[in-house]
C-alpha cells in the first residue's frame, strides 16, 4: 500500500511541477525537471537526513513516471489551461500522500514525535520548495496560505494513531486524509496565517 500510495504522491507532484513550468512558459525539458524535482525532492532530503538508501536511486520508476507525467501535461495543457484548480488539487493529493509516506518511514526508523513530524513535512513540502524557487516565485510554505501548517497536522495524527496502536494502514490514510483535507479547506475558505502587515513609512 505504501508504495502505491508513493507513486500517486509523485504522479500528482509531477503534475503540479509540470502544470507550473507550463505556465511559466518552459520548455519541454524544463518542464520535464520542474515536474521530476517537484516529484522526488522532498522524499531525497527526507533519506538523505535519514541516513537511508535514496529512494530513486534503488527503484528505476520514479523519475520515469515523473517525466512521463510532465510530457502528458505538456502536450495536452491547452484542455487544463483555463483555471488553476488542476495545480492546486495536484499540489494538495501530493502533499497528503507525501507526508504520510515521510511520516511512516520516520516511524520505522524509530524516530521520536519530532522526527516524524519534521520528516513528514519536508517530505510533503521539500519539492514544492524546489519548484517555486526554480521558476522564480516565493515558495507557498513561506506565504501566509495553510501549507505546511496542513502537513504538520496530518503528521501529528500519524503519530498519535501509530502511539494508539491503531494500524499502520489507518495511521497513513489519516494522515494523508486530513492533510488534503486542510489544503482544500484552506483555499476554498481562504483560510491564511496571520501576518504582519508593514507600514512603509516606518522607520
Amino acid at each position: 500500500m505504501i508504495e502505491i500510495l508513493d507513486y500517486v504522491g509523485t504522479a500528482a507532484f509531477a503534475v503540479s511541477g509540470a502544470l507550473k513550468g507550463v505556465r511559466k512558459e518552459m520548455d519541454v525539458f524544463g518542464v520535464a525537471v520542474l515536474a521530476t524535482v517537484t516529484a522526488i525532492g522532498g522524499g531525497t532530503i527526507r533519506d538523505t537526513l535519514l541516513k537511508a538508501d535514496v529512494f530513486w536511486l534503488h527503484d528505476p520508476i520514479y523519475v520515469p513516471l515523473a517525466v512521463g507525467a510532465a510530457i502528458v501535461v505538456f502536450v495536452l495543457y491547452h484542455w487544463v489551461r483555463r483555471g488553476r484548480w488542476e495545480l492546486l488539487v495536484a499540489d494538495a493529493i501530493g502533499l497528503g500522500v507525501f507526508t504520510a509516506i515521510g511520516a511512516t518511514k520516520a516511524w520505522q526508523a524509530d524516530a521520536g514525535i519530532v522526527g516524524v513530524v519534521t520528516m513528514a513535512c519536508l517530505t510533503g513540502v521539500g519539492g514544492g520548495v524546489i519548484r517555486d524557487v526554480l521558476a522564480g516565485d516565493v515558495p507557498a510554505v513561506l506565504r501566509e496560505e495553510v501549507y505546511a501548517s496542513a502537513a504538520l497536522a496530518g503528521a501529528f495524527l500519524f503519530w498519535v494513531l501509530m502511539r494508539a496502536e491503531a494500524g499502520q494502514g489507518m495511521a497513513v490514510w489519516a494522515a494523508a486524509i486530513l492533510t488534503i483535507l486542510i489544503r482544500l479547506a484552506s483555499i476554498i475558505l481562504r483560510w491564511h496565517l496571520p501576518r504582519r502587515m508593514v507600514d512603509e513609512r516606518e522607520p
